[in-house]
């Protein structure tokens, strides 16, 4: 490795944001001091955080100050096959997380990748393997072992002097192993700790030997999820009570307890908070600084919702995508409740669980996600028109989105749901799909399409838009034709365009007329007027794109 890219640097709270970037040698780096080091290898990920550690002459001391999870994310990015050289200066918590997070199938533990663990913490040398034998739960290993071996005898059947133990492997026990694969691994592993470690060797021998496996593994399954529950990994139905509801209206901050306990034991998650990027009022929050318990807490609820939504613990993408996540939902909630005032908002998430704030700002989302899918089952969802159909659709998906549609210079896009603002143009353009809908239904139910034939017309995508019906149904007018949305004939184009044009453009007598043809407009349907006089202007214009419902030539 010749160089490092070094960015430059804005300290925002605990997270680091990155500003122009230059290159450093080895040398320069390593002139660093441990915690300018440090610094620098959070900042990366994957391959060069790997090369990054190996070729700093600290590694010894750097690599146990990782958060567990920062060394679980670059061994599952490299592949746990090549990362001997990580494995072999992880501390024993954090090998302890990657057997967690790696070896077990629901409540039992794999027996093949046990084993495979097992030969790369092999791989790791003789040094590693007696740290661990001494530093990791005795009931771990043995459980570990247990899965690929089964003693026949022990101490208690051989003599001091008795010759044949001289010729056994173990030297104290018989043992029959499950495999091949298993007797070389696990004999080689077994020999190490006798020569160096023999207390610890002797204990999990007579543990593998009293225990029972389904109990065994029953308690260690239990440990690991405590284990795991501290950096906030839980059971998938536990965990989504993240999404339980709480009422907007009653919603009362505070009420927060020392959190220090919980974070005390932790190394900071700094690096994986940089995974995604806070925004808004957040972000003003956070450059006051996050404490270690704050930095913990924000982790944890993203570990939380990762398991909530059953997906991937190993994937730095989607924890990122989780982290961004929590930052924009806790972000809706102190806007919410703050209306963007800063010092209210750093008081409240100072003193107010980030779970319950999580769920506050969830509960908002939902409200007008229930809204949504109200108005999703009006028979007339399907008459709506493509922006309005979009925006409920996109609301509607997981997780939900708010839709701003585009024009030739701007295109269209889904953005998330993370301010004060974007809630109020939620309630905006519900509230006008509500009125428009409430208005087809009320004072147009003769221009709808007949009800037994429309699942057909669905089916075979022939289905006009309700802005489609109505501009058909005031050309209609136009024509002498009563108002119905009757197809019109391509001749009839002509007529209507000499009717509302002045001067090549709409006339304003005609768009004041036109708006009086929608019975007790509000401002909540204004919005379909102004639509549905562009298309008028468009499909006169412009023929090949004609909006009007057409007999064909």
């Amino acid at each position: 490795m010749t160089d490092i890219t070094l960015p430059g640097e804005r300290q925002v709270g605990h997270l680091t944001l990155l500003r122009q970037e230059r290159k450093i040698g080895m040398a320069e780096f390593n002139a660093l001091s441990k915690s300018e080091q440090l610094n620098i290898i959070h900042q990366h990920q994957g391959k060069k955080k790997y090369d990054l550690i190996l070729n700093s002459g600290h590694a010894e001391e750097l690599v146990p100050q990782l958060h567990p999870q920062e060394v679980y994310l670059t061994v599952n990015d490299l592949g746990a096959d090549d990362s001997s050289e990580l494995l072999a200066l992880a501390s024993p918590e954090q090998i302890n997380l990657l057997l967690d997070l790696d070896c077990w199938d629901n409540d039992r533990l794999s027996p093949v990748l046990s084993l495979h663990w097992l030969q790369l913490l092999l791989g790791t040398g003789e040094e590693k393997v007696s740290q661990l034998v001494v530093n990791i739960e005795p009931e771990i290993l043995a459980l570990f072992l247990k899965k690929h071996l089964v003693i026949r005898r022990g101490i208690e059947a051989y003599d001091d002097d008795d010759a044949e133990n001289a010729y056994r492997l173990e030297s104290l026990y018989d043992i029959d192993y499950h495999s091949e694969d298993a007797a070389k691994t696990i004999g080689a592993l077994l020999n190490i700790w006798m020569g160096k470690e023999q207390e610890s060797y002797l204990l999990i021998m007579e543990m593998i030997r009293s225990e029972q496996l389904t109990t065994l593994e029953e308690e260690m399954f239990q440990s690991r999820n405590n284990r795991l529950l501290d950096l906030g990994i839980l059971p998938t139905s536990e965990a989504r009570e993240l999404y339980t509801h709480v009422d907007p209206a009653n919603f009362t901050p505070g009420g927060k307890s020392d959190y220090r306990i919980e974070a005390e034991e932790q190394n900071n998650p700094a690096a994986i908070l940089t995974l995604a990027e806070p925004d808004n009022l957040l972000a003003d929050i956070l450059a006051g600084g996050v404490s270690q318990e704050q930095a913990i807490e924000l982790l944890m609820l993203a570990n939380r919702k990762l398991s909530a939504d059953n997906v991937d613990l190993s994937s730095a993408q989607q924890l990122g995508e989780a982290i961004q996540s929590v930052y924009d939902t806790l972000n809706l909630a102190l806007e919410y409740l703050t209306a963007n005032d800063i010092q209210k908002a750093e008081q409240i998430f100072a003193t107010t669980y980030l779970l319950r704030l999580f769920q506050l700002g969830h509960s908002l989302i939902q409200e007008r996600l229930t809204r949504a899918k109200s108005l999703a089952k009006s028979p007339l969802y399907s008459l709506l028109d493509y922006q309005e159909f979009l925006f409920i659709d996109s609301l509607l998906q997981s997780p939900p989105a708010l839709y701003f549609y585009g024009d030739e210079d701007c295109p269209g896009s889904l953005e998330p749901i993370k301010t004060l603002k974007d809630l109020e143009l939620l309630d905006m353009r519900l509230a006008q799909i509500s009125a428009l809908l409430d208005q087809f239904t009320h004072n147009f139910s003769e221009l709808l399409p007949q009800q037994d034939g429309l699942e057909d017309e669905i089916a075979n995508e022939e289905l006009p838009t309700l802005a489609q019906l109505f501009i058909t149904a005031v050309a209609n007018q136009l024509l002498g034709l009563g108002f119905s949305a009757n197809p019109l004939l391509p001749e009839d184009l002509a007529q209507l365009k000499s009717s509302s044009f002045e001067n090549g453009q709409l006339s304003p007598e005609f768009a004041a007329g036109f708006a009086q043809s929608f019975p007790a407009l509000n401002e909540d349907c204004r919005f379909f007027i102004d639509f549905c006089l562009a298309l008028w202007e468009d499909s006169l214009l412009e023929p090949q794109a004609c909006a009007f419902l057409l007999v064909e030539d």
